[in-house]
């Protein structure tokens, strides 16, 4: 009798053996397909060069980066932020971060001291007052003096650092994937989009070269794709 029950303990125990073997080696099997699944997922917003630092200080002030490039013009040379170009990057900005505190005009444009574009140009250009003609500019009003403004500014795109560049006289070349993010992505995809370049060469709309001084601020951009 206790041989009998010795042999089934044993039988047991290689059998309990087997199981656990196999379930063991199914687990190393799972978590190395996970593990190339997720190696293979579209990172092509990691291909470049960028210190994660610049990459996060970067992303920090990137909405603002994207919406105040809107309405500039496209250009694949090099060119320099004009007094129309900082304006009007400032009042995209303006709209952007105060547009619930602006006061606005009867038909519903906001208002914008220049005190305020100054405030942002200074910030970004490093210039505490640009200059204009009040009677050129397209979006002075005299009557109100102050910037009148209307943009319905909706936001499709999203800028991902992909590499930087030192250059001898000091500038810092930064050049950003602009990138197509549809508004279906699921948070989570749109994150790993966003914060982690987590996206695929198909999903870039165009690439642009942000051009900044020895002392941070922007001087020129550049369309590169």
């Amino acid at each position: 009798m206790k041989k009998v029950i010795i042999v089934l303990i044993v039988a047991i125990l290689i059998v309990g053996g087997i199981i656990g073997f196999n379930l063991k080696k199914k687990s190393k099997k799972d978590t190395s397909q996970s593990q190339t699944q997720s190696q293979q997922q579209p990172s092509y917003g990691r291909r470049g060069n960028i210190s994660e630092n610049q990459r996060i200080k970067f992303i920090s002030k990137n909405d603002e980066y994207l919406i105040g490039m809107m309405g500039l013009s496209v250009s694949n040379e090099v060119k320099k932020f004009s007094n129309d170009d900082m304006i009007r990057f400032a009042l995209n900005v303006a709209v952007e971060r105060y547009a619930t505190m602006l006061d606005t005009t009867r038909n519903g444009k906001f208002i914008i001291n220049t005190q305020t574009v100054n405030s942002i140009t200074e910030e970004y250009f490093g210039k505490k007052k640009v200059s204009f003609d009040k009677n050129k500019n397209k979006f002075y009003s005299l009557s109100n003096k102050a910037f009148v403004f209307d943009t319905d500014i909706e936001k499709t795109l999203y800028y991902y650092p992909v590499s930087q560049e030192k250059k001898d006289d000091g500038t810092t070349e930064i050049t950003a994937d602009a990138i197509f993010i549809n508004d279906e992505t699921d948070t989570e995809k749109l994150d790993k989009a966003k914060y982690e370049g987590a996206y695929e060469a198909e999903n870039v709309d165009n690439t642009i070269k942000f051009i900044f001084n020895e002392k941070g601020y922007l001087t020129s951009y550049q369309y590169l794709k």
